[in-house]
């Protein structure tokens, strides 16, 4: 393939960006075995050679769709799992209060569950894709396990029946159900989903 004249770092990573984000939502319609690259250049009005100027082949396409995806999955339960600035947030409990009431918001929820989907099927026979499902259960897991510990550590609460371990598994389990059900068009609406959560974890860690 011949080389494109130079542009602009910004400009590339504009297109690039573009790009994915067409992807995505080609996955989200139709699921990655429907995504054809000709399809993608015309949903962001760009040749075909444009579109493998950045992504060598369709397999290299979805995988870094996929990976971008993942990426900001895990920035927003980096930033979840950050102490807020009000006393309220710096309590553990209400900390993980309101990482449950955020859930939805993570990725969009509707557009986050039917990926999510997606990349687990497609991970079963792809070494990377698996790297990535990996990374986004030890996210989950790392938000739930830092607020958890520390709540253990100010008194905050106490574990009730089982360990920190799995508490925190339990949460994600229910979060992992939730966006299944939603890909179902059966998952609740966001108040009942941090309700049934919030509720799961007064039960499991003692006040």
């Amino acid at each position: 393939m011949s080389p494109r004249p130079a542009q602009p770092p910004e400009q590339a990573e504009a297109k690039k960006f573009a790009i994915i984000q067409a992807t995505l939502d080609a996955i989200v319609a139709k699921g990655p075995a429907a995504v054809r690259l000709g399809d993608v250049a015309k949903a962001v009005g760009m040749s075909i050679g444009t579109v493998q100027y950045y992504f060598e082949s369709r397999d290299d396409l979805l995988a870094q769709s996929f990976s971008f995806h993942t990426a900001t999955v895990l920035l927003h339960l980096e930033e979840m799992a950050k102490p807020g600035g009000d006393p309220r947030g710096r309590m553990a409990r209400y900390r993980l209060h309101d990482a449950f009431a955020a859930v939805h918001g993570v990725g969009m929820h509707e557009q986050r569950s039917r990926i999510w989907l997606e990349l687990v099927t497609a991970a079963r026979t792809d070494e990377g894709l698996q790297n990535c499902v990996d990374a986004v259960f030890a996210g989950w897991r790392r938000l739930f396990r830092t607020i958890v510990d520390d709540g253990l550590k100010r008194h905050d609460f106490e574990l009730f029946q089982l360990s920190a371990a799995e508490v925190v598994d339990t949460f994600v389990a229910i979060i992992d159900g939730f966006d299944l059900a939603t890909v179902a068009s059966h998952g609740p609406d966001p108040r009942t989903m941090t309700r049934i959560l919030i509720e799961t974890a007064d039960r499991l860690l003692e006040g």
